[in-house]
């Protein structure tokens, strides 16, 4: 069986772009983004989140979805960069033997406009996240929140849940590395450079990851502005949900962003 590399996050953080670029640079590399079954992956994923999947239930769907793949990969490295997985990190390590685990983090606020701007509150998506049940995290009963969530606290609340799950479960992994999505895609490649280090491969240039960083996560609607565009309820409630995790990872330490969270500012 080939080493596995599992590439997780919250979603939004270029886990297409991964996937391409080690499935087209390395002979002796198979990697998949979001392979199937997909859906059934994100459906038992927010359920478990939500505590309706059991540990041993998630642990045999993981199980039966590796069987679909497992013995047609001829290859030294098997990468699989797929957010839905987020939601079985207590599991992984049952079913890959000592996986590598790559958590991606991005800033939420970003995460936030990337999702709402890609439809996550309208059209098909906004109409499956409603009707299909665990389609999308039941962000209101999983975080206590004491109200209806707006659309920004929906998706703070998705980055905050995923990333927690993902922080609280890496002890678990020996092979257990964080890298930040704004460093995978910055102009020296630095997070990508470290990535490659980390799998054992050399870093090979395949066009410019940051302008095709870009144009995957390029925004189709105008739902959401840049943050320093927002209201400073908007500021408020996404700051609500994820900090301290935000903080943590080296986010919303702006000047600007603390006093537009300060309870004392006010929108003009």
């Amino acid at each position: 069986m080939p080493k596995t590399a599992l590439i997780l996050s919250s979603g939004r953080t270029g886990t297409q772009f991964l996937a391409h670029y080690f499935d087209a640079n390395y002979h002796d590399v198979v990697a998949l983004h979001e392979p199937p079954p997909a859906r059934w992956l994100r459906i038992a994923s927010h359920a478990h989140m939500r505590g309706s999947l059991s540990d041993d239930r998630l642990r045999a769907l993981l199980a039966w979805k590796r069987r679909h793949y497992d013995d047609r990969l001829a290859a030294q490295l098997y990468v699989e960069s797929n957010p839905f997985l987020s939601g079985f990190a207590s599991v992984l390590g049952d079913v890959w033997e000592a996986p590598i685990v790559i958590h991606v983090v991005r800033d939420p606020r970003d995460h936030a406009r990337s999702s709402l701007n890609h439809g996550t509150g309208s059209g098909i998506k906004g109409l499956a996240n409603r009707l299909i049940p665990f389609w999308y995290p039941d962000v209101r009963r999983i975080l206590a929140l004491d109200h209806a969530p707006s659309w920004i606290e929906r998706t703070a609340g998705v980055w905050s849940i995923a990333n927690r799950l993902l922080c609280d479960a890496a002890p678990r992994y020996p092979q257990y590395h964080l890298l930040r999505y704004e460093e995978l895609f910055d102009e020296s490649h630095s997070g990508l450079r470290a990535l490659c280090a980390i799998l054992g491969l050399p870093y090979r240039e395949h066009g410019s990851a940051v302008a095709q960083g870009a144009r995957i996560n390029q925004s189709r609607l105008a739902a959401l502005p840049d943050w320093r565009d927002w209201s400073r309820e908007q500021c408020r409630s996404l700051d609500r949900i994820c900090m301290p995790l935000m903080r943590e990872f080296g986010y919303g330490d702006e000047a600007e962003w603390r006093e537009r969270v300060s309870p004392e500012s006010a929108d003009g």
